[in-house]
């Protein structure tokens, strides 16, 4: 049984017994704990540490560590040993984890690795590997219970027995025909309550959802959401299944599309979510950054140019000026806001592109409301800080507006980004930012000058 420990003093611990050289201790400390806590601590590793430690655990450890250390970690793992090594411990690896360590390996790396596995294991990783990138053709396994129409319960039941230490998950048997297409789906809980003779054909139902080896992993985390399924079948466009996609590997899915959604509304390339913080080189994370941030850095003479264009407004009344923070972060928080509502919207399938004007409608209104609400607040700080009614009035006007403006943009930004093919979660953020900093600070200036008379 795995010692249960935080992880803090597991890291501790691994690292003064390895510093010390108490190599002996250091493996019975590893051999009492979970693979996935020995991940996270060989994550936060350097190199040389990383690669010492690993080397200590016996192969069947090893080959479930492997399966859950950082992906940037794991490969250089493995670039570390040899290709007779590290297909050694791929012999003990589910399909799935091997082609995800493989998938974007350079070409000679990757054959002396394939062709070092044995010719079955070496055959089904290829097959796995002529999918597209983050489909469900990578993700799935081909262990799942195969059964017949015209097999009995009993004959189920024995199936299961007889494939339970082959497959990954046993919650549902698959009733093909003779050619391998799916014609049912048999759950567990209908087997055991079914009569001992009653043929699986009787009991078994039409599959609640099914995808194709190339749909997209977003797509089949969303499917499996959706049914609250505990694996999904991968079809031919004829019907022949292929294999499962199982819910441990979408709840991997799910964290992974979310992480990225995160960094892209951040503005960070894509990429890091196949690595942890640590183990992330500094030049690397310049790269994904700085991209974007110089593109938001020369977007951002826009609002010097508007500056520029009211200076005169500005120097007459020096007390506009105080307010520009308070108006430019206002108009940021709402459409930061909504852009982050309309990302996930279109994540989950929530909304979709031919819901611009509906979804755009909504947006204005709600924009409205709490342009008045901030609005009115803004008005009475004004007056709190000694200005006239004229300037005050300016500032709640302004907040109305830069409110309802930011709204209807941070939600038409995304959806137009995603009816173009783009990433909204990566386009919107930059975009949105530099929008209604230089609209907002216009609409300020544009009120001030009106109502002031500038």
């Amino acid at each position: 049984m795995a010692t249960v420990v935080s992880l803090e003093q597991l890291e501790t611990q691994v690292r003064a017994t390895l510093e010390d050289g108490r190599l002996d201790e250091l493996r019975g400390l590893l051999a009492e704990h979970h693979p996935a806590d020995i991940a996270d601590v060989i994550d936060r590793l350097d190199d040389d540490e990383q690669a010492r430690v690993f080397g200590l655990l016996p192969p069947d450890q090893a080959a479930d560590v492997l399966s859950e250390t950082d992906l940037d970690a794991t490969r250089a793992l493995v670039r570390k040993l040899s290709p007779e090594a590290a297909a050694a411990l791929f012999q003990l690896m589910s399909t799935d984890d091997v082609v995800e360590i493989l998938g974007e390996d350079i070409p000679e790396a990757q054959q002396a690795l394939l062709r070092a596995m044995a010719p079955g294991e070496a055959r089904d990783v290829r097959r796995h590997l002529a999918f597209p990138a983050r489909s469900a053709g990578r993700l799935m396994t081909e262990g799942f219970v195969r059964v017949a129409a015209e097999q009995s319960a009993a004959d189920g039941l024995a199936a299961l027995r007889q494939a339970a230490p082959e497959v990954e998950t046993l919650s549902d048997l698959y009733v093909l025909d003779g050619g391998g297409r799916l014609t049912g789906v048999v759950t567990l809980r209908a087997l055991l309550v079914a009569p001992p003779e009653q043929p699986l054909g009787a009991i078994a139902t039409e599959p609640e959802a099914l995808v194709t080896p190339d749909t997209d992993q977003e797509q089949v985390a969303r499917l499996v959401s959706q049914y609250d399924l505990l694996a999904i079948p991968v079809v031919t466009a004829g019907g022949v299944m292929l294999g499962v996609v199982t819910i441990d590997d979408v709840v991997d899915v799910l964290v992974q599309e979310g992480s990225e959604d995160v960094l892209r509304l951040g503005a960070v390339q894509e990429g890091a979510t196949d690595e942890s913080y640590f183990t992330t080189p500094i030049r690397r994370t310049i790269g994904r950054r700085v991209g974007w941030l110089m593109i938001l850095f020369l977007t951002g003479t826009f609002t010097v140019n508007v500056l520029g264009w009211f200076e005169g407004a500005l120097e007459q009344i020096v007390a506009l000026s105080f307010f520009i923070p308070l108006l430019i972060g206002t108009g940021g928080n709402t459409g930061a806001q909504t852009v982050s509502t309309m990302v996930r919207s279109l994540a989950v399938g929530e909304i979709r592109p031919r819901d611009l004007w509906r979804v755009v409608g909504r947006e204005l209104l709600s924009g409205l409301l709490l342009g008045a609400l901030l609005g009115a607040a803004a008005f009475g700080l004004a007056l709190l800080l000694g200005n006239g009614a004229d300037l005050a009035l300016v500032v709640g006007l302004t907040v109305v507006a830069i409110c309802t403006w930011a709204n209807t943009i941070g939600a038409m930004v995304p959806l137009l980004a995603y009816r173009l093919g783009l990433d909204p979660a990566l386009v919107s953020a930059p975009l949105i930012t530099t929008l209604v900093d230089a609209t907002g600070l216009a609409i300020y200036l544009l009120i001030a000058s009106s109502i002031l008379g500038l």
